[in-house]
């Protein structure tokens, strides 16, 4: 490779990637479960353990209510990683597909994702059962009695264990031409590097020593700027010229720059460099 090509198809973890919670994590805090779940959660995402050993046992733990998970999409939405918004935004704007694939839970992921602009057919999380019938039955539709509802069990899905985002990636991709680029934190993240052109582990939250060896690039910092660039490429800094996803380009430019930016295939480093340096 001797230039730095582009990609069409840019997926996004959620928890510790485009948000810097861990909404799981969140939700233990308000039942003041939040070290026992945590460090359930911290040994999936450093591929300890595999994340069906732990899934459901987070769930009883936590045994949250639709209104709680109403309330980790606002926490989601109120620890926005820096630049996410942007990046969205400018990847839209050079007709980008954006995705989210998350093993968080897909009502407050789902929400969050729509805010940040993606549309909800992109978005994959893990469906939850509610215990509708407890209480008083007739009084089902009232919005009170929606938001009491308990959690019940999830549904089985590839989201649930730690090899499974490869086959999301694959469905949502399917019928839709382009290179593919992933961005995420964890060891389920990194288990897509083989479905996808390029991927791209996040450190800025959580630096998981599995992920940084794994990753061809690994962003440093606490941004998400330098996938801007990454992803778009250098021929579409000129498309941003004059408008505000400009800033955001040359930021990400910027920390790559100062260190931001981990590219570890010898290859890829000298393409990278050719394409970008004069920008720099």
């Amino acid at each position: 490779m001797d230039r730095w090509t582009s990609f069409d198809l840019i997926f996004f973890d959620c928890d510790s990637t485009l948000s810097s919670i861990e909404g799981i994590d969140e939700l233990a805090r308000f039942k003041g479960k939040e070290w026992r779940v945590g460090v359930l959660t911290q040994k999936a995402m450093d591929g300890e353990l595999d994340l069906s050993e732990v899934y459901g046992k987070r769930l009883e733990a936590i045994r949250p209510t639709r209104g709680q998970l109403k309330a980790i999409e606002e926490r989601y939405w109120q620890t926005l990683v820096p630049d996410a918004q942007a990046v969205v935004d400018a990847l839209h704007f050079l007709k980008k597909q954006v995705f989210i694939i998350s093993g968080g839970l897909a009502g407050p992921v789902r929400g969050f994702g729509q805010r940040l602009g993606v549309p909800p057919e992109n978005i994959r999380a893990v469906e939850l059962e509610y215990n509708e019938l407890s209480g008083d039955w007739w009084r089902y539709y009232e919005p009170g009695t929606v938001h009491n509802q308990t959690y019940l069990d999830y549904d089985d899905s590839p989201l649930t264990v730690s090899s499974g985002k490869p086959q999301i990636v694959r469905e949502l991709a399917a019928g839709k031409a382009g290179r593919k680029l992933m961005v995420g934190d964890g060891a389920s993240d990194l288990a897509t590097r083989g479905e996808v052109d390029l991927f791209v582990g996040f450190g800025g939250v959580v630096s998981r020593a599995k992920v940084k060896a794994g990753s061809d690039v690994f962003v440093e910092v606490n941004s998400l700027a330098p996938i801007l660039p990454l992803a778009a490429g250098p021929a579409a800094y000129i498309k941003t010229i004059g408008t505000p996803h400009q800033a955001t380009f040359e930021r990400g430019l910027e920390l790559a720059a100062q260190g931001g930016l981990i590219i570890q295939p010898e290859e890829l480093r000298r393409a990278y460099t050719a394409s970008f340096d004069k920008k720099e």
